[in-house]
């Protein structure tokens, strides 16, 4: 701790939390293009439990489950030896509104359903390459920040406050306890299915990036612990930090970077690196790819719905339940049906009724 003290008053806090949050931002773009780490595609795996069979044929739902494992343990770890300090965290505070809650996340997941991936997926997609995902990544931008403090800020603080449904500590930790029994079914269904393609490396990298969950807290609640210019705690999520860096890209001279910008951009050069060093690095527009307005309606739906709920999958589904609260139980239920609502057969007609004929 006084190691810590002597380095902000050397090197400013803000230095401190930009480099710091650029090494979390850069381990977990490697780890996430490393091992295509993608809450969707888990969705989809669990969608289709009756048809899909084999090893390999539950990659994500495999690595989602051990992430949100290790993010709980290692936050319950982290928390006994006195490492962490989550109380004024986000999603530590209860009560929350469960139907804003449930309708954020349903938004949320048919935004990732029309694009094809959620925040994180999306900023792994563009560093390989894909000018879909970053296309899709500037807008779900421009959105979030027009949810947070533009003009969509208005509908989106009435929507979050119908049916207001509060709950306190005792029914947050049934559904939680809940979500850890589905976390561990998750488990052993799959190793039942036929286990995971490489399961063992997945387990490390999937558990790796559950590691980041403590590690961002460490970040700001301890190292940001400025008496004078405090850092706002802060655990793993993209939806405000793909904000705060757009925020930053047009008002560079006006604002000090923050946490959420190394994140993003860290997450960025680890992708790049990643991709780099893989082979893994191409270049794709929209050619014969579903209509580009698919991904700007995604865009929209993914930024409006992850506002009001307060986080994306990652921050949900594990830092959400990494501090043990009960309403990722109703964020993982939101984010599914979301994604289901796509599959119903007059929507995935009309979806996959064009496709975009010029390449970018």
């Amino acid at each position: 701790m006084e190691t810590i003290i002597e380095w902000r008053d050397i090197y400013g806090v803000t230095t401190l939390i930009l480099a710091a949050s650029l090494l979390v931002g850069g381990l977990f773009g490697w780890l996430a293009e490393r091992s295509d780490y993608c809450a969707r595609s888990a969705y989809d795996e669990i969608f289709s439990l009756t048809s899909r069979k084999g090893r390999g044929a539950f990659n994500q739902l495999w690595q989602v489950a051990i992430a949100g494992i290790s993010a709980i343990i290692a936050i319950l770890v982290a928390r006994q030896l006195d490492l962490i300090n989550i109380e004024a965290a986000r999603q530590f505070k209860a009560p929350i509104n469960l139907v804003g809650l449930f309708f954020g996340t349903l938004l949320f997941g048919i935004g990732m359903g029309l694009s094809r991936g959620c925040v994180s997926r999306l900023i792994v997609l563009s560093g390989r390459g894909n000018i879909r995902a970053l296309i899709t990544l500037v807008f779900l931008s421009l959105f979030a920040w027009s949810a947070i403090s533009g003009v969509l800020a208005v509908p989106r603080i009435t929507l979050a406050n119908l049916g207001q449904i509060e709950y306190g500590p005792a029914l947050s930790h049934s559904l939680f306890a809940i979500w850890v029994l589905l976390l561990l079914a998750a488990i052993v269904l799959v190793m039942r299915r036929g286990g995971a393609d490489q399961p063992v490396k997945r387990a490390l990298m999937a558990a790796s990036i559950g590691l980041l969950v403590p590690a961002c807290f460490f970040i700001t609640a301890v190292i940001g612990a400025d008496e004078f210019d405090p850092v706002p705690v802060e655990g793993l999520r993209f939806i405000l930090p793909v904000a705060d860096s757009l925020g930053y890209f047009v008002y560079s001279t006006a604002l000090t970077p923050k946490f959420g910008l190394g994140l993003v951009g860290g997450a960025f050069m680890g992708t790049i690196l990643s991709a780099k060093l893989s082979g893994r690095i191409v270049i794709e527009g929209f050619n014969n790819a579903p209509h580009p307005l698919r991904y700007i309606l995604g865009a929209f739906f993914m930024a409006f719905g992850g506002v009001i709920a307060g986080g994306c999958t990652v921050g949900w589904l594990l830092t959400g339940g990494g501090v043990l609260n009960g309403g990722v139980l109703i964020a993982f239920a939101g984010f599914g049906l979301g994604n289901l609502s796509l599959r119903l057969r007059f929507i995935s007609g009309f979806l996959n009724s064009e496709t975009a004929t010029a390449s970018v």
